[in-house]
């Protein structure tokens, strides 16, 4: 397989969202995953190689980790029967997780995200019992198949729970219902931990094993940045909202769903022609997923400003990038 070295800059993960640093001056070769669609199934890229994923037609590739050389696709198909099916490959072998993880008493309501340490493998979602009408749903992550329930009287599964794991601990961000006014925040290790009330948070991410939660502050329409281990908060006064934040040696990368800010700097501005799906950062070199032209006529991977790879959306799109080193 051919490598993809990428005009003096690689990118590096050894997980589905750690990143370490390396010498960009050496041009290591690296291998570049994108997942997501062509020819209407669900695929990823490795090298701009694609692979039809099996099982996956007419759905999609939502995130892609590569954890001890194994590669891992998160994706999603609806069935006929309009129930939205939660799709796992490891190495290209698939398995249906509302299949594997659906029980008599509580059945698969969505999967909002993976994290894989290692080769263990963890899931995120929301269960609800099938014979109750109610709205009541559970909160739970599986770790290598087998279920924790978090929460089971939540009222809003539509919100995007993440997971992380760092050092064995396991952090999940969402919603308890054992609240009197703060009901959002984050569990560790599965105990909760409120937030102020007006902040909602968006992801968690990690610089040098420090765990960080970020999000917005809906009454001041800021967005901030909090060390879980710290508890330092930093206040974004001109950014209104955290999607996404990076530390790349001792830069600061955030992106507010439209624009992207480097050190509080704008260094990318979505459009009418162009927005970004996907970014990463690493040894000040930026990488991005964006959707260009006219209505968004093609996905495209710019890696510092250069188009390296693209796909028109009569054939397919981009949802999610990772990039390992050899």
């Amino acid at each position: 397989m051919k490598k993809l070295i990428s005009l003096f800059v690689i990118l590096l993960t050894i997980s589905c969202s750690t990143v370490d640093d390396l010498n960009t001056s050496t041009q290591n070769p690296v291998d570049v995953y994108i997942a997501g669609v062509k020819n209407y199934s669900a695929t990823y890229w490795k090298n701009n190689q694609p692979y039809l994923l099996s099982g996956g037609d007419g759905g999609e590739a939502t995130k892609i980790c590569v954890s001890n050389n194994n590669v891992h696709v998160l994706g999603k198909k609806t069935s006929d029967n309009w129930i939205t099916e939660y799709l796992h490959w490891e190495n290209g072998n698939l398995t249906n997780l509302n299949t594997a993880f659906n029980t008599p008493a509580q059945y698969v309501h969505s999967i909002t995200d993976m994290e894989i340490v290692g080769n263990d493998v963890y899931f995120v979602g929301y269960t609800k019992n099938p014979l109750i009408s109610a709205e009541i749903y559970e909160l739970v992550y599986w770790k290598n198949g087998v279920k924790t329930v978090l929460d089971n009287n939540i009222n809003n599964p539509t919100f995007q729970a993440k997971i992380k794991v760092v050092n064995n601990v396991i952090y999940v961000i969402g919603y308890t219902s054992n609240c009197f006014n703060s009901c959002h925040g984050i569990y560790i290790n599965n105990a909760f931990q409120s937030v102020y009330v007006g902040d909602l948070l968006k992801d968690i991410t990690v610089k040098e094993n420090q765990v960080y939660v970020y999000g917005t502050n809906t009454s001041t329409n800021t967005g901030f940045y909090k060390n879980m281990a710290t508890g330092v908060e930093t206040n974004l006064t001109t950014i209104p909202s955290v999607y996404k934040l990076l530390f790349d040696n001792n830069n600061t990368y955030v992106a507010d769903g439209v624009n992207i800010f480097k050190n509080n700097t704008q260094i990318y501005s979505s459009s009418f022609f162009s927005f970004y799906i996907d970014f990463i950062a690493l040894n000040n070199n930026v990488y991005i997923l964006k959707r260009e032209g006219d209505f968004g006529t093609f996905d495209a991977l710019y890696v510092n400003d250069v188009n390296v790879f693209q796909i028109f959306v009569d054939q397919g799109k981009f949802n999610a990038l990772t990039v390992v080193q050899n």
